[in-house]
């Protein structure tokens, strides 16, 4: 006997994402997101299964199942930022263990990382949100998280220790190409995986893009005028011999 039942497709049958955070809701940081804040465009895939889920993982939106692999790329450079600092964590924890101190090079990026990101969040957050319009602040609709998105915290850190890296690097007695391409692989991605994965909008990674470019220069300059004739990891792995820098600054 015919059955209407045995023609309706079972993935009708499935409930919609309920939400739950383990943090405050639309703070991104450990949260599903449920089906209510979903875009219609994502309902639509969600309908279609092509989108089962959404997270937000340390503000990273990571939508399930990962599309392509540009999207995996992307959400690799979008922890750059954090991983890069706990790296540095580490070796300065097991330098202190080794030797009674933490190696400089990994020390200092740390303080960088954490005062300027802290600046960031306490200072310039604060300013854009109060004076610039919603328009600017708001972050993509497909974003897990909802708080105002300009700046970018993963872009500023991320290019805060690019240029001061780089510079480092670019600026020493010698030159070491393969370091210089090396950095820039490593972090110049990370303002195209913020638009790329929807979590940002390109004026907001622009802004702190260079925001952060002048903070890097500010760092660079500490450095080299409070903590000099430190060693540099060129110094210690390096492909090439390097090229003698004729340019080297000299700061008093």
């Amino acid at each position: 006997m015919y059955q209407q039942t045995a023609l309706e497709d079972p993935e009708s049958k499935r409930d919609p994402p309920a939400h739950w955070q383990l943090f405050a809701k639309g703070a991104g940081q450990c949260e599903y997101q449920g089906f209510d804040t979903w875009t219609d465009a994502e309902k639509e895939m969600w309908r279609e299964g092509k989108l089962r889920c959404k997270w937000g993982i340390g503000q990273v939106s990571i939508r399930l199942p990962v599309a392509n692999t540009l999207t995996y790329v992307a959400l690799v450079y979008g922890y750059l930022p954090f991983v890069i600092p706990i790296w540095w964590a580490i070796w300065s924890g097991v330098s202190y263990m080794r030797v009674g101190k933490p190696q400089f090079f990994p020390f200092f990026g740390l303080c960088i990382a954490g005062s300027f990101a802290l600046v960031n969040e306490l200072v310039t957050k604060q300013i854009c949100k109060r004076t610039l319009p919603a328009s600017l602040t708001a972050r993509p609709p497909e974003a897990v998280c909802k708080h105002p998105g300009m700046p970018s915290g993963h872009v500023m850190n991320a290019f805060t220790l690019m240029v001061w890296v780089f510079l480092e690097a670019a600026l020493d007695n010698l030159v070491h190409l393969e370091w210089l391409v090396a950095i820039l692989l490593v972090l110049g991605p990370v303002p195209w995986a913020r638009v790329y994965n929807k979590d940002h909008t390109v004026p907001q990674v622009l802004a702190s893009a260079c925001i952060a470019s002048v903070m890097g220069c500010i760092a660079f300059y500490i450095r080299k005028t409070h903590f000099p004739h430190h060693p540099m990891p060129w110094e210690w792995y390096a492909v090439s011999d390097g090229v003698k820098n004729p340019y080297e600054p000299e700061f008093t």
